[in-house]
C-alpha cells in the first residue's frame, strides 16, 4: 500500500529552521549543473557521452532515492496529489513499447525521454526535507542561470562568426536568425541546444528569482542580487529571441496579480514585479537595442504567434486521429538528434513544436487523456502550493517560504508538462523538479 503524504514540519523545538540531508543532494546539484553545461557537448560531437553523462546520473539520483526508501521500509511511491495522473502516465508509455508504428529501439529512446525525468517527482518529493535545502537548490539554480544568461548574451554580442568553425552543428546554429526590418538578427542558444531551450529555462529561473527579490523574509542584499539576476536574465530571454517564454512570463504575472487576496497585496505584487521588469528592459535596451521590440511585438499578432503554437497542436492531433495508439515513443523527442550513426539518424521522426501537440502524435488519443489529466492535477497542485504559501498562513504551514514564491509556483507548474512531452533533458529535470516543491 502507498503511505499518505505527510505534512514535513520544518521548525524544531526553538522555531530554528531544520537543516535536513539527503544522499541524493550531492548527485542531484551535479546533475543541475551538469544539464546547463550538455549543449557544447552535444554540439560539439562527442556523440554518446553527452547524452550518457546526464542520464546516467538521473538514473543514479533515482536508484538512490527508491533504494533509501526499500531499506527504510517505506511505500516506493508515496500518495500524492501527482502519484496516480504520473504512474497512469508512466504505465501506458511502458505498454507504448509495443506499438507496432514504432521501431523498438526508438521506443526504448523514448521512453527514457519520459519515464526516466518524470521520476524525479518522487525524486523531489521524497528528498527535499529543509528550508535549507531549498535554499542550496535556489542559489545553485540562480547562478547557473546566470553564468548562462550572461554567456548568452556574450554570444549574441559576438555573433555567429565567433564559434561558427567549432564544429558541423555549430556552424549549423550559426544560421539561426529571426528576421527584422533591418535584416537576420542572430539568435542566441548559449549553452543549450536551441534559443527557445535557452529562453525558456531563464523564463522558468526568473520566477524563481522573483520569489527571492519579492520577500520580504529575505536579507535586503539577497534580494537585490536576485533582481539583478532577474534583468541579466531577461536580457538572456531578448538575445534568444524565444517569444514563448515572455508569454508564459505575462500569464504567470496575470496569475500572480489576479489570485493574490486583498488590494494591497495585489498592488505590491503588481508593483515589485513592474519595477523588475522596468529594469529588464533598460539592461535589454542598453546590451540588445531597439530592435528586438519587433520581434516580441508580434506576441499580440495572432497571425505571427498564435497559430505558430497553434498549427503545431492540431498537426499532433491530426496524427493521433490516425492512429489509435499514436506514432509510438520517440516520434517527435527523445531520439538523440547530435549522433553520426546512420542507425540512429535514419529513424522516422517529426519535429512537433508543441507538447500536447507531441503527447498527442506519440501516445495517441488515449495517451493525450492521460498527459492532459497529469498536466489538470499539475495545475490544481500550483493553485493548492499557492493557497499553501499565503501570506497569512503561519510559519509552520507555510514553511518559511518566500512571499514572492507563491508567484512562481502556481505559473511554474505551466511548464512542467511542455517541456516532459518534448524530451529536453535540461528543462525536463526542472520542471519535474518544481513539480516536487508542495
Amino acid at each position: 500500500m502507498a503511505e499518505p503524504a505527510e505534512r514535513i514540519d520544518l521548525r524544531d523545538a526553538g522555531n530554528e529552521r531544520l537543516h535536513g540531508r539527503h544522499p541524493a543532494d550531492l548527485p542531484v546539484m551535479l546533475l543541475l549543473a551538469l544539464g546547463f553545461f550538455l549543449g557544447p557537448l552535444k554540439l560539439l560531437g562527442t556523440s554518446w557521452f553527452g547524452y550518457l553523462a546526464a542520464d546516467g546520473l538521473a538514473l543514479v539520483v533515482l536508484l538512490v532515492v527508491f533504494a533509501e526508501r526499500v531499506a527504510s521500509r517505506k511505500p516506493v511511491f508515496a500518495t500524492s496529489p501527482l502519484s496516480v495522473p504520473l504512474l497512469l502516465l508512466v504505465a501506458f508509455c511502458v505498454l507504448e513499447l509495443a506499438n507496432p508504428e514504432a521501431p523498438f529501439i526508438r521506443s526504448v529512446m523514448g521512453l527514457r525521454s519520459w519515464v526516466l525525468y518524470l521520476g524525479f517527482y518522487f525524486a523531489g518529493f521524497y528528498t527535499l526535507r529543509s528550508v535549507q535545502q531549498l535554499e542550496r537548490l535556489y542559489a545553485l539554480l540562480l547562478a547557473l542561470g546566470l553564468l548562462t544568461a550572461v554567456y548568452g548574451l556574450y554570444q549574441w554580442q559576438a555573433g555567429p562568426q565567433a564559434f561558427a568553425s567549432w564544429s558541423e552543428y555549430y556552424g549549423q546554429y550559426a544560421r539561426l536568425a529571426w528576421s527584422a526590418r533591418s535584416g537576420p538578427v542572430f539568435r542566441a542558444f548559449s549553452t543549450f541546444v536551441a534559443a527557445g531551450t535557452f529562453g525558456g529555462n531563464m523564463a522558468l529561473l526568473m520566477l524563481l528569482a522573483f520569489s527571492v527579490a519579492a520577500s520580504p523574509r529575505m536579507r535586503a542584499r539577497w534580494r537585490v542580487v536576485a533582481a539583478a539576476i532577474l534583468a541579466v536574465m531577461g536580457a538572456g530571454i531578448a538575445a534568444s529571441g524565444s517569444r514563448g517564454p515572455v508569454a508564459h512570463l505575462l500569464l504567470a504575472a496575470v496569475m500572480a496579480v489576479g489570485f493574490t487576496t486583498g488590494m494591497w497585496s495585489k498592488f505590491g505584487v503588481a508593483f515589485k514585479g513592474g519595477v523588475m521588469a522596468a529594469f529588464a528592459v533598460l539592461l535589454i535596451a542598453f546590451l540588445i537595442g531597439p530592435v528586438v521590440s519587433e520581434r516580441f511585438s508580434t506576441i499580440f499578432d495572432p497571425q505571427a504567434f498564435f497559430w505558430k503554437w497553434f498549427g503545431p497542436l492540431t498537426y499532433g492531433i491530426q496524427i493521433a486521429r490516425e492512429h489509435l495508439f499514436g506514432m509510438g515513443l520517440g516520434y517527435t523527442a527523445g531520439v538523440p538528434r547530435f549522433i553520426s550513426d546512420p542507425a540512429i539518424r535514419e529513424l522516422p521522426t517529426t519535429n512537433i513544436d508543441s507538447g500536447y501537440g507531441s503527447a498527442g502524435a506519440e501516445l495517441g488519443f488515449i495517451g493525450l487523456a492521460l498527459f492532459a489529466y497529469f498536466a489538470v492535477k499539475v495545475g490544481v497542485g500550483g493553485f493548492q502550493t499557492w493557497i499553501l504559501l499565503a501570506p497569512d498562513r503561519d510559519a509552520h504551514e507555510s514553511t518559511h517560504a518566500p512571499e514572492g514564491a507563491r508567484c512562481g509556483s502556481a505559473s511554474s507548474y505551466l511548464g512542467a508538462p511542455r517541456t516532459i512531452a518534448t524530451g529536453d533533458t535540461s528543462s525536463s529535470w526542472s520542471s519535474a523538479w518544481v513539480c516536487s516543491f508542495p
